[in-house]
């Protein structure tokens, strides 16, 4: 159980009292003052009590350890979604004095862990113990997440130049993403472009060059059809990149790569494809 200090002060002010007045027959000042600022617990009685002086019920100012993680996986979900890997660090150091027991749930910690190892500490032996710790995690049905794990375990074996490993894992992936096609439509569309993305990216680091092109027009599509940047300018970099390797003219798929990272809020395949549609000499407008 957490309790939400500021949410006592709100009323507390709201009611025009001081801690004082809200401490006197109940406990001390000092109390008051650790709950409001340190989220300090009470005992049940304490708390209680200053429920009724303020006229509230309990349940505006605790939160249960089940809807505190929950609540907190979900925000580093959308850390992830913006590539914010600080944020997912920080959310993360939330959930240690929280005792967690949903298997779902240490799933996707074990996940976040490693890909804070793989993406910022760019610790691959961390991230792939932590990825192992992740798809150890017993769990009757496949959900999106265990794709990624695949994914980014096999891209962390990349990085280490193990490529039978990476190959093993990204077999896995493609398993995966076969025998899951109709859920990963019906999913969240986050996840499901991330699941293309990412394994059209990994698909050019292993030169898959016609899977990088099929993973890619996937998560185009999806893209297009929830009307959503999300991802899109990277998936038409690799969608061109591969289409040259294979001896294609891709410049169309530079230049849409090059204008919709121009608008992205993230600038790092723009800065990418600066020099890239520079030295295409591509006419862009």
């Amino acid at each position: 159980m957490k309790i939400l200090g500021e949410k006592i002060r709100h009323y507390r002010k709201l009611r025009g009292i001081s801690q004082s007045e809200l401490a006197d027959g109940i406990c001390t000042q000092a109390t008051v003052s650790l709950i409001e600022k340190k989220d300090k617990i009470p005992s049940m009685e304490i708390l209680v009590r200053i429920c009724e002086r303020l006229g509230i019920t309990m349940n505006l100012v605790i939160v249960n350890d089940d809807s505190q993680i929950y609540s907190i996986i979900s925000d580093i979900k959308k850390s992830f979604y913006q590539d914010d890997f600080d944020g997912i660090s920080d959310k993360l150091g939330k959930l240690n004095n929280i005792n967690v027991n949903n298997k779902q749930e240490i799933k996707l910690i074990h996940f976040f862990h490693g890909l804070i190892e793989y993406v910022t500490s760019k610790n691959y032996d961390k991230a792939i113990f932590d990825f192992n710790r992740a798809m150890n995690v017993n769990i009757a049905n496949v959900d999106m997440y265990d794709i990624l794990i695949d994914i980014f375990t096999a891209k962390a074996y990349i990085n280490k130049k193990s490529l039978d490993e990476a190959k093993v894992y990204y077999d896995q992936a493609k398993d995966l993403i076969k025998s899951s096609l109709d859920k990963i439509g019906d999913e969240n569309y986050h996840d499901s472009i991330l699941i293309y993305a990412n394994m059209s990216d990994l698909s050019l680091k292993l030169d898959e060059n016609q899977k990088a092109m099929e993973y890619a027009n996937e998560g185009i599509f999806i893209a297009r059809k929830e009307q959503t940047l999300f991802k899109l300018d990277e998936m038409y970099c690799y969608l061109a990149e591969a289409g040259t390797r294979e001896g294609q003219k891709a410049d169309e798929d530079y230049i849409k790569a090059y204008v919709i990272s121009s608008v992205s809020e993230d600038k790092r395949v723009f800065e990418k494809l600066k020099s890239k549609v520079k030295d295409m000499h591509l006419n862009i407008f």
